[in-house]
């Protein structure tokens, strides 16, 4: 056979829309008739894409950044109106939807941290900034680990290591974006911090928040660092943990991490209130922790202001057999002294 271009032609069947459209873009999960087996598909209109030079640029990207939280690329190609970016299938969905399914422990985050993270890592070492790191854009893969994905907005870094966005995700903007001025790898760092934020406190506890009538609000609470709210984290968070997320949250430039593996390093030292699942209806919280055969329970209940109680049970779930843990139960607490309480119940139970 010559040496020479070919052309050869790819077949694959639509079977639903998965995950959450883009701005230009759908993703199918499809059915990849050559090699008998699902995959997921993007679909990219060309008429949203002003040069031909720009239709691979993705899957060129997710090509050329191969690693293990990095999602991988099978293949791109084309028809008349769009451009197809074939890729694995996972069938755990995107951090977003196992967000919305329940609440994740510190120890959850912190994983699922460190391995988008070190996906993010290996980007800014390719000179790419990624520009849209959020929840919907980590998938997690068939052994459960976070991935990176979606580079539809990734950007290369000239020789001074800027680079400017086309687009912007609206419920995460750093600050830095009002300037006009191009951006450092320190955009993704703050991202990657929102992200983590949002993790730990729910995204109900972070949506809540976005409750600006007047979009210029929402503008001036982030470049005042008002939002998120870096002092209201779920009880069970620590305290060093909270600091972690704050840096990366901060607004000024120079004061978040300068590295990826920075922020890496300081996760990696969290060692307190690891296995603690939250969840919480009206005025009742509860924290609930499993070790072998023993579940913790901790129950906290403001329905009356003027006496809030602790609530601490250890049952053993192989007989189903619960009992009340009396030293750490409390009565009479009020606003003023409740979150020390909690904190401290959760720390010693």
């Amino acid at each position: 056979m010559p040496l020479g271009l070919f052309t050869a032609q790819l077949n694959f069947e639509t079977l639903r829309e998965i995950g959450q459209a883009g701005r230009n873009s759908q993703v199918f999960l499809a059915h990849d008739k050559q090699m008998d087996g699902e995959i997921a598909v993007k679909q990219i209109a060309k008429a949203r894409m002003p040069h031909a030079a720009e239709y691979y640029r993705e899957s060129k990207i997710l090509y050329g950044s191969a690693h293990p939280n990095v999602v991988s690329v099978h293949y791109g190609c084309e028809d008349t109106d769009n451009i197809y970016i074939a890729m694995p299938f996972y069938k755990n969905g995107s951090l977003k939807s196992a967000m919305a399914s329940r609440s994740l422990s510190v120890r959850e985050c912190i994983r699922y941290a460190v391995q988008f993270l070190s996906g993010l890592n290996n980007i800014h070492s390719k000179g790419l900034i990624h520009f849209d790191v959020k929840p919907d854009n980590i998938l997690l893969s068939d052994s459960n680990e976070a991935l990176l994905s979606d580079f539809g907005l990734a950007m290369a870094m000239d020789l001074l290591g800027f680079a400017s966005p086309d687009q912007v995700y609206g419920k995460q903007i750093p600050p830095e974006y009002f300037t006009g001025n191009p951006h450092t790898h320190h955009y993704d760092i703050y991202l990657a911090g929102l992200t983590l934020y949002r993790m730990l406190n729910s995204d109900q506890h972070f949506t809540r928040q976005l409750n600006f009538t007047v979009e210029q609000d929402y503008y001036d609470a982030i470049l005042a660092g008002n939002f998120p709210n870096r002092n209201a984290y779920l009880h069970h968070i620590p305290k060093k943990l909270q600091r972690i997320v704050n840096r990366a949250l901060s607004v000024d430039v120079a004061d978040r991490y300068d590295t990826v593996l920075d922020f890496i390093n300081d996760l990696n030292e969290i060692d307190e209130n690891l296995d603690w699942f939250h969840s919480k209806v009206g005025y009742v919280e509860e924290w609930i922790r499993t070790e072998g055969d023993r579940r913790f329970a901790v129950r906290l209940d403001r329905r009356n202001s003027a006496n809030i109680t602790i609530e601490c049970t250890k049952t053993i779930i192989s007989s189903n057999r619960t009992t009340r843990l009396t030293r750490h139960c409390k009565t009479g607490l009020t606003n003023a002294n409740v979150l020390s309480n909690i904190k401290k119940t959760l720390l010693d139970v």
